[in-house]
Order: C-alpha cells, then sequence, then structure tokens
C-alpha cells in the first residue's frame, strides 16, 4: 500500500541553483512541485525541456516570455507551458514561485 507523505516547506533543504536562485523540491512518481526563491534581477535564461509545467506566482514580479509571448506576472498569475515551448524570466521584484512539472525533472533530482 502506497503511503501519504507530508512537508513543510521550510524542512525541505534548499539547492542553491546560483547566487541569486534557490530551489527546494518534493517529488512523487509521475508529478514533482518546486518551490523557487530568485532575487530581484535574478534572470532565467530561455530554455525548454520536455516536461509539461505549471507556473504559479506567489510573491513578486516576473517579466515573462514564452514563445514570444511577454507578459508582466503577479501573485495569484498561473502559466501553464507545454512541453518543448520556450520560455525565461527577469525577476522585477524578489520573487517566490511554485512550479509543477510532469513527468518529474530527474535533473532536479540529482544536483
Amino acid at each position: 500500500m502506497a503511503v501519504t507523505n507530508f512537508y513543510r516547506w521550510d524542512d525541505v533543504p534548499q539547492f542553491e541553483v546560483t547566487p541569486q536562485i534557490g530551489r527546494r523540491v518534493v517529488s512523487g512518481e509521475k508529478a514533482m512541485v518546486t518551490q523557487f526563491h530568485l532575487a530581484k534581477g535574478a534572470v532565467v535564461a530561455q530554455h525548454n525541456h520536455s516536461h509539461e509545467q505549471i507556473l504559479i506566482i506567489v510573491s513578486g514580479v516576473i517579466e515573462f516570455e514564452s514563445a514570444g509571448d511577454r507578459r508582466i506576472l503577479h501573485p495569484g498569475d498561473v502559466v501553464h507551458v507545454p512541453s518543448n515551448v520556450p520560455h525565461g524570466g527577469t525577476m522585477l521584484e524578489d520573487t517566490v514561485t511554485y512550479e509543477i512539472f510532469s513527468p518529474p525533472r530527474q535533473d532536479f533530482l540529482t544536483d
């Protein structure tokens, strides 16, 4: 029988992606959720991946670009990025996001 797991974000270890970007990860077999802490001025370069992604802005402001569509995102905004669609952004304020990936990103589990 499968076991239900419970977490508190503050108890999940944070991986320093760069000095301006920190990431916490909780993953199951078929989906993963990440919590990103991004400092004002941090840039996530345009990239793509095979994973479907849902991005939720918790706090802060992001200038986000996906497939040529540029938008300013605020808390409460939710973005669905299909597989292999180029996307990236610049943090206009200190920002916290939750990002859901399916399937889980193995590269996030091995950092």
